[in-house]
């Protein structure tokens, strides 16, 4: 069992008179229950798994096997009601690399790109092996 933790950078926006909240993915944090200890540990690298968080599911794949990046996190925008950051509505989902920290776009998506056809956010879904 895992516990991700999603790191926001959050600000204020006063554009057009309104205040509003602004924020954006910066990083994660990764722990996995020990349950000999019964304490959370903190997970520095995935090896050859991918994660996929969001707020339809969140499931955890052999990288290779879905021909996604290993070490990595693939997340989509869980609070995209809340973030106002342009007239269109930005999303912030993307591919967080666990080793260098750093955040990338995803290919057919790209981070807090405008939605221009009014698409709804990316879902994940699992693949079946049958």
């Amino acid at each position: 069992m895992m516990l991700v933790s999603r790191i926001l950078e959050q600000e204020f926006d006063d554009a057009g008179g309104e205040s509003n909240l602004v924020y954006r993915t910066v990083g994660f944090e990764i722990f996995e229950m020990n349950w000999c200890a019964f304490k959370w540990q903190k997970v520095e690298s995935l090896g050859d798994r991918a994660l996929f968080i969001g707020g339809n599911s969140s499931l955890s794949l052999v990288a290779a096997s879905v021909g996604c990046l290993g070490d990595c996190i693939y997340f989509t925008d869980d609070y995209s009601d809340f973030n106002y950051d342009d007239a269109c509505g930005k999303h912030d989902l993307g591919i967080f690399r666990l080793w260098d920290q750093g955040i990338e776009p995803l290919p057919c998506y790209p981070r807090n790109s405008y939605s221009r056809l009014g698409w709804p956010l990316p879902i994940w879904v699992s693949p079946n092996p049958s």
